[in-house]
C-alpha cells in the first residue's frame, strides 16, 4: 500500500474525528439530540476522501457522492425539526465541511484542510459566547461595524495614493487609512466597555476607554471623583491605567506606520507601560471600595461618520503642518509642532511622523517629535486632574512624573 495514501487517509479520519468530537461534547453538555457524533464525522470525512479518489477513475462520482450526502443531511434536518422541534443547521453544515476536508486532503491541500478544521472547531465551540454577544449587540454597533467596512473596503481603494496639492503635502489615501486605523482601535475599546465594563469594574473600563481617548477618560474620571469621592486610590489607579494605554497605543501606531521607528521607542515606552501597570495594580490593591463607574460618561461610539471625518481632517492638517515645518524650518519646526499637537492628541502626530519617517524625515527627528507630543499630553492630563481635585492630583503625581522621566529616556537612546 502507498505510504503517502495511507498517511493522507489517517489525517482525513483524524480531522473528521476532531470535528465530530466537538459536536458530541456539545450535544452532551446541552442535552441535545444530534444525528452525527465523532464516529459519523470520521466516516463523512473518509467518504469525501474516497469520493475524490474514485472520481479519478469514475467521472462524476464526486458530484454523485455530494448529492447523496446532501440528501441524507436534508432528511436528517427535516426529521430533527419534526421530531424535536429544532431547526438548527450547524451540525449539517459541519458535516458538509468534514466531507470537503476529506476531498482537500486527497488533493494534497492538507495544510488548508487542517486550518479549515481548526477554524470550524473554534467556531462551533463559540456557540454560547456568540449567542451572548448577539443578544447584547444593537443596531448602533452593527451600523458602526458596517461603516468601518465601508471605510476600509469601498472608500479606501478608490482614493488616490499620491499627493494631490501643489505643495506635495496632502495624500488622501494615507489620510483615510490613518482614520481607519484609529477607528478600529477605538471600536475595540468601545466593545470592551460594552461587554465587560460593568463586570470588570472601573479599571477595565478605564483600560478600554484608554484605547478611545486617555485624555477624555482622565477628564471623565476626575469629574466623577469630584462628584462622588468614593475611593481616591481606585480613581488614581484607573486614571493611571488609562494613560498607560497611551504608551501601548503609540508603539502600535509607530509599528504600523514604520517598524524601524518603533525600534527607537520600544524600550522607553515599554518601561513606561510596565511602570504604569505596576502603579495601577498597587493603587488598586490599596483601594477600600470596589465601585462601578458610570459607563455613559466614558463610553462613545468612535465610528460615527462625523468622528471619522474629524480625525481624517485633523490628521491631514497635522501631516501637512509637519511636512511644511520640516521643509521650511527643519527639525526645530517639527519639535514645536509635535509639542503643541500633544496638548490635545498624540495619535495624529504619531501617525504623521511615522508616515513621513518612511520618506523625508529622519527616524531620530520623528522619535523626538513623538516623545515631545507624549510628554506634552501627559502634562496636560495632570493639569486636568489638578483642575478637578487637588487630592487626586497628589496621588497621580507619583505616576505622571516617572512616566515623563521614562519617556524622556528616548532622548538619551537616540543620541547615544
Amino acid at each position: 500500500m502507498d505510504i503517502e495514501f495511507l498517511k493522507a487517509f489517517l489525517i482525513t479520519a483524524l480531522l473528521g474525528f476532531i470535528i465530530g468530537l466537538e459536536r458530541s461534547i456539545s450535544f452532551y453538555e446541552e442535552k441535545e439530540e444530534g444525528f452525527a457524533g465523532s464516529r459519523t464525522f470520521v466516516l463523512i470525512s473518509i467518504f469525501g476522501f474516497l469520493a475524490a479518489f474514485i472520481n479519478s477513475e469514475i467521472d462524476y462520482f464526486l458530484i454523485t457522492a455530494f448529492i447523496i450526502l446532501g440528501t441524507i443531511l436534508l432528511i436528517a434536518y427535516f426529521f430533527k425539526a419534526y421530531e424535536f422541534n429544532d431547526q438548527g443547521t450547524t451540525t449539517n453544515f459541519a458535516a458538509l465541511i468534514a466531507f470537503i476536508v476529506g476531498i482537500m486532503v486527497y488533493l494534497k491541500l492538507t495544510e488548508f484542510a487542517i486550518f479549515i478544521t481548526v477554524v470550524t472547531v473554534v467556531t462551533l465551540n463559540l456557540k454560547t459566547k456568540l449567542k451572548s454577544i448577539e443578544t447584547k449587540l444593537t443596531r448602533k454597533e452593527l451600523n458602526a461595524a458596517t461603516l468601518l467596512m465601508v471605510m476600509s473596503f469601498i472608500l479606501l481603494p478608490v482614493l488616490p495614493n499620491n499627493t494631490i496639492d501643489s505643495f506635495g503635502l496632502f495624500n488622501p489615501y494615507k489620510t483615510w487609512l490613518m482614520a481607519i486605523i484609529i477607528s478600529l482601535l477605538s471600536f475595540v475599546g468601545y466593545l470592551g466597555i460594552k461587554f465587560f465594563g460593568e463586570k470588570k469594574g472601573i479599571l477595565f473600563t478605564a483600560a478600554a476607554g484608554g484605547f478611545i481617548s486617555s485624555t477624555a477618560v482622565t477628564a471623565s474620571l476626575s469629574a466623577m471623583y469630584k462628584d462622588l469621592k468614593t475611593s481616591l486610590y481606585t480613581y488614581a489607579s484607573a486614571i493611571a491605567i488609562a494613560n498607560t494605554l497611551m504608551s501601548a497605543r503609540v508603539l502600535i501606531e509607530a509599528y504600523i506606520t514604520n517598524d524601524s521607528l518603533a525600534k527607537y521607542l520600544l524600550v522607553p515606552y515599554s518601561l513606561a507601560f510596565i511602570y504604569g501597570i505596576a502603579f495601577s495594580y498597587y493603587f488598586y490593591k490599596k483601594s477600600l471600595v470596589n465601585i462601578k463607574p458610570n459607563i455613559k460618561k466614558i463610553e462613545k461610539n468612535p465610528l460615527e461618520l462625523i468622528e471619522a471625518i474629524k480625525f481624517a481632517l485633523l490628521f491631514a492638517f497635522v501631516y501637512a503642518l509637519v511636512g511644511y515645518s520640516n521643509k521650511h524650518f527643519g527639525n526645530a519646526g517639527i519639535y514645536i509642532v509635535s509639542f503643541v499637537s500633544g496638548f490635545t492628541d498624540v495619535d495624529a502626530i504619531t501617525l504623521s511622523l511615522g508616515e513621513l519617517s518612511k520618506k523625508s524625515l529622519a527616524l531620530k527627528t520623528a522619535s523626538i517629535g513623538i516623545v515631545n507630543a507624549s510628554i506634552a499630553n501627559t502634562v496636560t492630563k495632570f493639569f486636568i486632574v489638578s483642575f478637578f481635585s487637588k487630592d487626586l492630583a497628589k496621588k497621580t503625581l507619583i505616576f505622571f512624573i516617572p512616566e515623563i522621566i521614562l519617556l524622556s529616556i528616548t532622548y538619551a537612546l537616540i543620541f547615544v
